[in-house]
């Protein structure tokens, strides 16, 4: 309900009011109590019950300016005091201890990759398993023995008197086999999507090709080779160089001379270009059937790489031929010629126009 006190401002009662009072005025009154044995109540005590001590008369009242720190620290209190209980209350609870093989030959390696972890169910007061869930203890697992037992390998600490309950699993196998030691290629695992008008120059570059790998004989004699991560470019314009983690599939079981490769991808702009060039008939027998064709000079269109784009119009390894062997096993009249370019340059689908040449032969005057 809405009240207006003297000054002439309205203030606020209602439930919610009413039981915050109630509830706040009831946990100082229990505070103070608890503290009848001692010769004075505590100063703080008495502050927090006359902020909440109910009004003897129904005047109204202004609000008090520290109700709301007041209303904080029951809040906090509160807290201290439950959490104070209940880390005192036995409970059971599971907690994941991370497994550790140690003790391996340098001549030897396992075949099989331990759990890296055991689930160990645990009794005691809420402190004793809060220990013990932040920093769990590891349990070691001796490589001398084929067959470890859990629950006797666990070690909790003698200042923490939580309880073992159960293990999973119960037992831990270790075999070991000889070492092997042998190099395989790594294989980069590529997406790359170029920008418009660029392309690859060449097949991407890894560095290392290969990587020496060490681990047991029957794991590391079946490895054809290692992937790396997966790595997508996209919208490539220039040459790219980054680092690409390898795959970590095998770790605890097998040793890798490096961690990562080193992965090129040249690439660059290309441009669409047409030049003329003359068509020569090679392999001509001396004293043969003299070959003309029609026409002599034809154009090639092509694709270059940009910054090679004025070479490719000079050069002078240019050029298209056809063989005079093409000619006599020929029964359409027609002839292909073929395209040479030049090895220096990058340049790519050469197409002759027109596609095909028309041939006449002439008889030596012998």
């Amino acid at each position: 309900m809405t009240r207006r006190n003297g000054r002439g401002v309205e203030t606020t009662d209602g439930p919610f009011r009413e039981s915050s009072d109630s509830l706040c005025s009831s946990f100082v009154a229990g505070l103070a109590v608890a503290s009848d044995s001692d010769s004075q109540v505590p100063i703080f005590l008495e502050r927090l019950r006359s902020l909440f001590r109910a009004s003897e008369d129904m005047e109204p009242r202004d609000e008090d300016p520290h109700r709301g720190m007041a209303i904080a620290v029951c809040v906090v209190l509160s807290f201290v005091l439950w959490a104070s209980l209940t880390l005192q209350e036995q409970r059971m609870v599971t907690v994941s201890f991370p497994v550790e093989v140690d003790g391996i030959p340098a001549e030897k390696a396992l075949t099989e990759r331990p759990p890296s972890s055991v689930d160990v169910q645990l009794q005691g007061t809420g402190m004793d398993l809060l220990r013990l869930v932040f920093n769990p203890p590891t349990v070691g697992a001796s490589a001398e023995k084929e067959s470890i037992n859990v629950a006797e390998a666990l070690s909790i600490p003698r200042a923490n008197d939580a309880r073992v309950q159960s293990v999973t699993p119960q037992s831990i196998d270790v075999t070991l086999e000889p070492r092997m030691e042998r190099d395989i290629p790594v294989r980069p695992q590529l997406n790359i999507r170029m920008a418009s008008a660029y392309e690859r120059i060449r097949p991407p570059r890894v560095v290392p090709g290969s990587i020496s790998v060490s681990g047991a004989a029957s794991v590391v004699s079946e490895l054809a080779g290692w992937s790396t991560d997966s790595l997508t470019l996209s919208n490539v314009q220039d040459t790219v160089q980054t680092s690409v983690p390898l795959q970590d599939t095998l770790t605890g079981l097998v040793e890798r001379s490096t961690d990562a490769v080193t992965v090129t991808v040249p690439a660059g702009k290309f441009a669409e270009e047409t030049r003329e060039v003359t068509v020569e008939v090679t392999g001509v027998p001396a004293g043969q059937d003299l070959v003309d064709l029609q026409p002599s000079t034809i154009r090639v269109r092509y694709r270059v790489l940009f910054e090679q784009l004025f070479d490719s119009r000079r050069s002078s390894e240019f050029f298209a031929t056809v063989s005079y062997s093409q000619i006599r096993s020929d029964t359409t009249g027609y002839v292909t010629p073929r395209i040479h370019v030049p090895a220096d340059l990058v340049i790519r689908d050469p197409e002759p126009i027109p596609p095909r040449l028309q041939y006449y032969t002439f008889l030596s005057a012998n």
